[in-house]
C-alpha cells in the first residue's frame, strides 16, 4: 500500500464517527493468502473454481509424467515431441491458475462493496432517525 492509499485510509477513518470505526475495525483486515484461497470454493462459483482446482491437479501430474518421459528418451525427434507437450500442458496449468487467482481477486473486491454497502445503509438510517 502506497502512502498516498495510507493517507486516504487515515481521512476516510478520521471522517467516521466511533461506532462506524468500530465495526470497520472488525471487518478490515484483509483475510491472510490461504483463507482467502480456500474462499473461492465457497458460494455460487465454488463448483466450478473445485472443477478448475482438479483439472489443475491433472495436470500437474500429466506434466511430471511427460517430463520423466522426456528426461528417459534418447531419440531427438521424441524429445521434441515431449518437450511440445510439456510446453502445452505448461501453458493450460498456468491459465488455469491464473482463473484461480482472478476468482480470489473477484472475492476482495466483492467483499470491499459489501463494507461500502453496509456504510450506506449505516449512512441512511442514521440520516431517517
Amino acid at each position: 500500500m502506497s502512502n498516498t492509499d495510507k493517507d486516504i485510509d487515515d481521512l476516510i477513518t478520521e471522517a467516521l464517527d466511533a461506532e462506524d470505526r468500530e465495526l470497520l475495525g472488525r471487518h478490515a483486515p484483509q483475510p491472510g493468502f490461504f483463507r482467502q484461497a480456500l474462499g473461492i470454493f465457497s458460494g455460487s462459483m465454488g463448483w466450478v473454481m473445485a472443477v478448475v482446482m482438479f483439472m489443475v491437479l491433472v495436470f500437474v501430474v500429466l506434466a511430471v509424467w511427460i517430463t520423466l518421459q522426456l528426461i528417459a528418451t534418447d531419440d531427438v525427434l521424441m524429445t521434441l515431441r515431449w518437450g511440445l507437450g510439456l510446453v502445452v500442458v505448461t501453458q493450460i496449468v498456468l491459465f488455469l491458475r491464473g482463473a484461480l487467482f482472478q476468482q480470489i481477486l473477484t472475492n476482495q473486491v466483492l467483499r470491499e462493496v459489501k463494507r461500502l454497502e453496509l456504510q450506506v445503509v449505516r449512512a441512511q438510517h442514521r440520516h431517517d432517525a
